[in-house]
């Protein structure tokens, strides 16, 4: 079981599906380093990574003689990564809610889903995307 954070804007009108963020190591960040936060849409956290790392390597002189920092800095970003997205989410005016465990992100929207109180003045629940499509 994995945990996922649903983050949602409070101040949206009517139902929303929130960005779930799982919570743990993250290997596409390892392996891709401020590119694998790109492809997460954690932009603005992407980009002071790369240029941490370009800055790093200009004034070290070269890519391979520190190789072994290239690395740690990637690992650090993968440790960190649901921290990393979750202070983004907050940036962009979205809030974290509880956690929920589940075996995929689907599930764990499903079980979000299940969890709503809907106002009586949409009718009925509103309809949201298939999760398992």
């Amino acid at each position: 079981m994995k945990l996922y954070i649903p983050c949602i804007k409070p101040d949206a009108p009517g139902p929303q599906i929130p960005v779930m963020v799982q919570d743990g190591f993250s290997w596409r960040v390892l392996f891709f380093g401020w590119f694998g936060l790109l492809t997460y849409g954690a932009w603005i956290s992407a980009l002071l990574a790369a240029a941490v790392t370009m800055i790093v390597l200009h004034v070290l002189k070269g890519f391979w003689p520190r190789l072994d920092l290239v690395v740690a800095i990637h690992a650090v970003l993968a440790s960190f990564t649901a921290e990393i997205r979750l202070w983004e989410q907050r940036l962009n005016g979205r809030v974290p809610g509880t956690p929920i465990a589940a075996p995929s992100r689907d599930i764990a929207l499903l079980r979000w889903m299940d969890q709503q109180q809907y106002a009586p003045s949409y009718g009925t629940s509103p309809e949201f995307p298939c999760a398992s499509s």
